[in-house]
């Protein structure tokens, strides 16, 4: 039997202390990358997302609105997710603006492909002050678990294979390692975890890439993540998914609210707003006014994010747009179970477990709270 409108209202809603403020600002900090990923939503094969910020003089997240932003956050502890459509390390100032942020009070979780943390000491020394810093989760996005496949997911951005793989890999794998050895001698609060996104070339190799990453490594925790096609942001097909199945016969309504608008939203690099991160290029930014005019908390606050929930509320989300098309909430990845309060709690134990035994010592961490 399905939920009527009041019931569903009743299991969710706001998240307990979003009630004011986001608990997330997923943060676009950069457009241009070092990588040329095939399946990357952002690379020019895949869409023109890209080329839209260059033309507009968006390449980077300017330091003043990030600076205000983190003010915001730091208000609420919330937290400062730096990510978007190429390498936030890439960016000349990233390690000043994440010292900045945590000197704020913000929690800050940095998505990276590490190649901007060594192997030279110059880089080596940007991975030293951000866990100086006190940065709370840094993800390495890996999508492979051995050279071979690293190479053809995670190429360099000048286009085709590395020249060697076995070097281009085992870069990598040390930049990772270095992060959780400076963890020890900085006794850093920093959760390291790796990801894995679940595309057709990990097929048959996915445990063995989360062994080696949890044992070999000793990272705190391996995400795996859905594959993506973004819909009609990019031109990828499904066909290159793992979970090919999930996309089948999608329904054309839902009932469940999508959790994305009760938690989080979306900043690019020109200080616009989107509904969610399903909307990489930004399409509902027009329906919410920018973040360099308007505080976070206004905006969070503001009638149509009201909107917007009240219909999921309702069961009625998929009348809206960009929901109606959204085949992530159709098939059930954007649920309210779907993952990030999860990892912080199962990363956040591991680190503490390692930090005791390795070094007897206590490290005083943020632990979620995951009820609604």
């Amino acid at each position: 039997m399905s939920q009527q409108p009041s019931e569903v209202a009743a299991d969710f809603g706001l998240r307990r202390g979003a009630e004011e403020f986001p608990l997330m600002l997923v943060l676009s900090i950069i457009y241009p990358c070092n990588f040329g990923c095939p399946n990357c939503p952002y690379t020019d094969a895949n869409s023109e997302i890209r080329q839209f910020y260059h033309q507009r003089n968006g390449d980077l997240f300017p330091e003043p609105l990030w600076n205000r932003l983190a003010a915001e956050c730091g208000e609420y502890g919330a937290w400062m997710r730096c990510t978007g459509g190429g390498e936030p390390m890439l960016h000349p100032r990233m390690v000043d603006m994440i010292e900045l942020a945590k000197s704020k009070g913000a929690r800050v979780w940095l998505n990276t492909n590490g190649s901007m943390f060594g192997p030279t000491e110059v880089l080596r020394t940007k991975l030293r002050r951000v866990l100086s810093a006190g940065i709370d989760l840094i993800e390495f996005s890996m999508d492979a678990g051995d050279a071979e496949t690293y190479a053809v997911v995670r190429p360099p951005h000048r286009g085709g294979p590395p020249r060697d793989p076995e070097r281009w890999w085992r870069n990598a794998v040390d930049n990772v390692r270095a992060a959780l050895a400076l963890r020890k001698t900085l006794k850093a609060p920093t959760r390291v975890v790796v990801s894995i996104i679940r595309q057709e070339h990990i097929e048959g190799k996915l445990d063995a890439a989360i062994d080696f990453w949890m044992k070999d490594v000793g990272v705190d925790e391996v995400i795996t993540r859905k594959f993506l096609t973004w819909d009609d942001n990019t031109h990828i097909q499904m066909g290159r998914a793992l979970d090919p199945h999930l996309y089948k016969a999608l329904p054309t309504e839902k009932k469940e609210p999508c959790v994305w608008p009760f938690e989080r939203l979306n900043v690019d690099t020109l200080g616009r707003i989107a509904l969610c991160g399903q909307d990489i290029s930004f399409r509902t930014a027009d329906l919410f006014p920018n973040a360099n005019d308007v505080p976070i908390k206004e905006i969070w606050q503001g009638e149509r994010f009201s909107w917007y929930r009240r219909l999921h509320l309702e069961g009625r989300g998929a009348e809206a747009f960009p929901c109606r098309g959204c085949s992530a909430w159709f098939a059930g990845i954007r649920d309210w179970d779907h993952g990030w309060l999860r990892v912080l709690k199962k990363s956040g134990d591991h680190l503490k477990d390692v930090m005791r035994k390795d070094l007897g010592v206590e490290v005083e961490i943020y632990e979620p709270d995951a009820s609604r």
